[in-house]
């Protein structure tokens, strides 16, 4: 059972760096060099995120790739997932969590006094004596720390993804002896598995979970000693004909510092039962009989079928004056049984584990991020430059998160893929991965449906050739697909991905909610020419837009396509925000179609030119309402346009403005029909403006709304009904950036920042965008959050920073470079590739009279934009160096 110890100095070494990272930032937020941020964290200087206990709310963060997640949170909560597989379920809010790890310290003839090395679960019988806990958030590992007077201990925990499929969660404990005298010590792990393709749990799960330990008694050699692992096992049907059995294996050692074994005294104990663990049915582990007395009692080897099985352990010995011990768990899936064997037979220590993470760590620092976005002089208020560059990795890492998704990242039966969401997160994934969202772009549009029509939501099978989806026709879906692609093309070049050959999927014939391939294959562009018709079949016959059928993007607005003619579906409500988002779409395949050889591309080319022609139309007669010389743009109308929402007079009888729809009017082109909507535009938007952003609809919609849908059953304030749905806003800003409005458009990304000073209601991660902002004095909500992380808000923001902030607009055929004429920040750095050429934009400010432009060294004469009458140059791909990269300073007036 020997281990070897060449290596186990990195996370001890790593330890006393962050404690000096967090005294350095101790003394800065003194002499106030450094700032706080909400949620009672603080980046360290090194980018890492200190969090410190909060009265509300929770920080997180995910590690993983290919749509596995791994959530640590700053409470100490974990819980994992590959889609619908859920290796633990997600337990916060002051439940009891699935991992958990205790110390107790006895003095002679004393009990006990035990301490939650994690912040959950309280124990308040020890918690005044310990001096601060605090963790530590990284992109490479999570850090929890407890500082007692007679002891300090640190946990870290991360992810080996050495096998992509089969992960290994990481876990390792330092734990040190400050006082002056021996300590009859003990530390117990626990840790209660899920393992299931579930999200909920059932009376029944005890039947088909089995826990037990495998092996000798782990014999100790030397300074370390292993003891016999556990293995995990559940069974389930997946569906009536296949039956599953799901492995884990837990793995252990055990390290002493600075004294031997011998000193130790070492006396494990393992145990598979969770009532055993307790003491009792009645007892939770907060209330374990073993905290105070040190001992289980007895062994408990196997459980299965009659109590809930777990995997528990405890570890006696005797610590002496600053002596340390580590811990070392690894928590490994095992795709067959084969594996889980050879798991069973390979020993951890702590000089693996730390290879582990210092490979993990390499990998981080070695993967080619063809994003990078450096700010320097930040003029926003209350944020400096270290808080804001900080925060651009995590906001990259938060699209990835949501360009790989498999699924279920929250917990509950539709939270599956989204069309919408997929295509806008790859969207932005892009211009740091081009790769890995050619693959997810090909993934996705696989799920096309041969009509056209594109699935709400999604599941990618695990195996076979069904899986369940969201049938529901939100008209929006397909329009999400048509503008990824084109983004794709015009940023990368490759319009050979026009020509690949992809599948489609059809409804089961036997099962109305699920998907199955199709035999039939046909080529990227084949694919957007049929989502178009699809689109295109789906248009009112008399005002030529779009209809709502069950929504567009706003899903909580899913009352506009209802009819009550009997037979029929849908009724002839529309959405102007589709119809803004087709008449875009036109656009965008006519470019796309230039690069096609095909001989059919001329005919179609014509077809969404009169197409884009009809919607045009249709939107200046018939989306905009006046009244007393005011306009408004509307978000669309019910059946047979028997009441309108975000007009003068909607089904309420009250006037009120919608965001999308004026966003999407800016976006889509439509402005340059009618400038002076601008006015009207941006009125509104005024009276949508909160202290958190501007809202999406103002006013909300009361119980009594109707016709609607479902939007009036959420409270004022919240979601979609009259609160900051930050996507939206994100939306808006995008409008403003166009509009050349720079300075408004700063203005609200400042409120939407979660680090932003005024932000004192957040209730979740403050280093990446929440979904939402609450206000509502009445019920008390004021900035608390419903998410974070999985929110298409940040891929918005993402995209607005590159393409509008630093003005990097690729074409078809040429770089466009006009970057927004007022900036919070001195000087600042972008720098990605188009077309396969390495690109970096330099903003900066100098002693010059007006916008000039530098290629490579070189001036170049600018032109203002005919749209947004932003100065810019437009620079041939064939102009730009291929071998080495490209520089492109943009120096304003000081």
């Amino acid at each position: 059972m020997a281990v070897s110890l060449a290596n186990t100095n990195i996370f001890s070494d790593e330890v006393t760096c962050i404690r000096k990272l967090k005294q350095r930032l101790d003394e800065q937020l003194r002499t106030g060099d450094a700032k706080t941020i909400p949620g009672n964290s603080a980046f360290l200087p090194d980018g890492r995120v200190l969090c410190l206990e909060r009265e509300r709310g929770d920080s997180r963060f995910p590690y993983g790739q290919n749509g596995f997640n791994f959530w640590v949170c700053s409470s100490g909560h974990m819980h994992a997932n590959k889609g619908r597989f859920f290796l633990f379920l997600p337990n916060n809010d002051g439940r009891e969590p699935q991992i958990a790890l205790f110390a107790g310290f006895r003095e002679p003839g004393a009990d006990y006094v035990p301490f939650s090395l994690l912040p959950v679960p309280l124990l308040p019988q020890s918690e005044d004596r310990v001096v601060r806990r605090y963790t530590v958030i990284g992109h490479d590992a999570t850090y929890f720390f407890t500082e007692a007077a007679a002891f300090f201990s640190c946990i870290r925990v991360f992810l080996d993804q050495t096998d992509v499929d089969n992960p290994s969660i990481l876990l390792s404990l330092l734990l040190e002896n400050q006082s002056s005298i021996a300590v009859d010590t003990f530390t117990s792990a626990y840790v209660n598995p899920f393992c299931l393709h579930r999200f909920f749990e059932t009376s029944e799960d005890r039947w088909f979970k089995k826990v037990q330990v495998v092996g000798g008694n782990g014999k100790p050699a030397d300074e370390a000693i292993c003891p016999p692992p556990f293995l995990v096992t559940t069974n389930e049907d997946v569906s009536r004909f296949e039956s599953i059995t799901n492995r884990m294996v837990i793995r252990r050692s055990i390290t002493f510092q600075q004294q031997t074994l011998a000193e130790a005294k070492l006396r494990a104990s393992s145990c598979t039962a969770r009532s055993a663990y307790t003491g009792g049915p009645r007892r939770g582990i907060a209330q374990a009989s073993f905290l105070e007395c040190g001992t289980f009692g007895e062994d408990v080897p196997v459980t299965v079928f009659n109590d809930i099985a777990v995997a528990g352990d405890i570890a006696r010995f005797c610590l002496l004056p600053s002596s340390t011990i580590r811990l070392d768990y690894a928590i490994s899936l095992a795709s067959t049984e084969a594996l889980s064997a050879k798991q069973l037979a390979t020993e951890i220590s702590g000089a693996l584990v730390d290879d582990a993470f210092q490979m993990n760590r390499n990998a981080l620092h070695d993967t080619d991020h063809r994003l990078q976005i450096t700010v320097r002089g930040s003029s926003l208020e209350g944020i400096d430059d270290d808080t804001i560059n900080h925060f651009f990795p995590y906001l990259r890492t938060q699209v990835r998160v949501c360009a790989e998704t498999r699924g279920f990242i929250q917990p509950s039966p539709m939270a599956m893929i989204g069309i919408r969401d997929i295509f806008q997160a790859i969207e932005g994934h892009l211009f740091d991965q081009p790769q890995a969202a050619q693959t997810r772009l090909r993934e996705a549009l696989s799920f096309v449906l041969a009509d056209g029509r594109c699935p709400r939501q999604y599941l990618v099978p695990e195996n076979g050739s069904t899986g369940p989806a969201d049938l529901r026709e939100f008209i929006d879906q397909g329009a999400w697909v048509i503008s990824a692609i084109h983004t794709y093309c015009a940023t990368t070049g490759d319009f050979d991905f026009l020509n690949e050959q992809v599948g489609y999927c059809c409804i089961d014939a036997e099962n109305s909610s699920m998907l199955t391939r199709s035999n039939e294959r046909d080529s990227v562009l084949e694919h957007l020419i049929r989502i178009m018709d699809y689109l295109e079949r789906n248009r009112d016959t008399r005002t030529r837009l779009v209809y709502a059928l069950y929504g567009d993007w706003n899903d909580a607005l899913d009352g506009l396509g209802t009819t009550a003619m009997p037979g029929q579906d849908f009724g002839t409500g529309v959405s102007i925000m589709a119809s803004l988002q087709l008449y875009r779409n036109c656009e965008e395949m006519a470019e796309l179609l230039t690069r096609n050889t095909s001989s059919q591309s001329k005919k179609y080319i014509e077809k969404y030119s009169k197409l884009r022609h009809e919607l045009r139309e249709g939107l200046l007669a018939h989306a905009i309402v006046s009244r007393n010389g005011e306009r408004r743009i509307v978000h669309g109308w019910g059946d047979q346009g028997s009441y309108y929402v975000g007009s003068f007079c909607d089904s309420d009888n009250l006037a009120r403005d919608g965001l999308t729809s004026n966003a999407f009017w800016v976006i889509s082109g439509m402005l340059a029909h009618d400038r002076s909507l601008r006015h009207d535009i941006l009125k509104a938007m005024q009276r949508l403006d909160s202290p958190f952003g501007m809202k999406t609809f103002e006013p909300g919609f009361r119980p009594d709304a109707t016709g609607v849908g479902r939007i009036p059953k959420l409270p004022i304030g919240t979601a979609e009904n009259g609160a900051t749905y930050v996507h939206a806003t994100m939306f808006a800003i995008m409008a403003l950036f166009l509009m050349n409005e720079p300075k408004r458009a700063w203005e609200q990304i400042h409120k939407i920042l979660p680090f932003s000073p005024h932000q004192k209601g957040l209730s979740h991660s403050p280093f990446v965008l929440p979904n939402s902002y609450v206000h509502n004095s009445d019920l008390r909500l004021t900035g608390q959050n419903m998410n974070d992380w999985q929110t298409g808000c940040s891929n918005v923001l993402l995209k607005t920073l590159i393409w509008h902030v630093f003005g990097f607009r690729p074409q078809i055929d040429s770089l466009g470079i006009a970057p927004a004429t007022w900036s919070p920040f001195g000087s600042a750095t972008l720098s990605t590739m188009a077309h396969g050429r390495k690109v970096k934009i330099d903003l900066d400010r100098d002693n010059v009279n007006k916008r000039t432009f530098f290629v490579n060294g070189v001036s170049k004469g600018a032109s203002e934009d005919e749209y947004s009458g932003i100065p810019r140059i437009v620079i041939p791909y064939c102009e730009l160096k291929t071998n080495s990269e490209n520089t492109i300073r943009v120096v304003d007036p000081a």
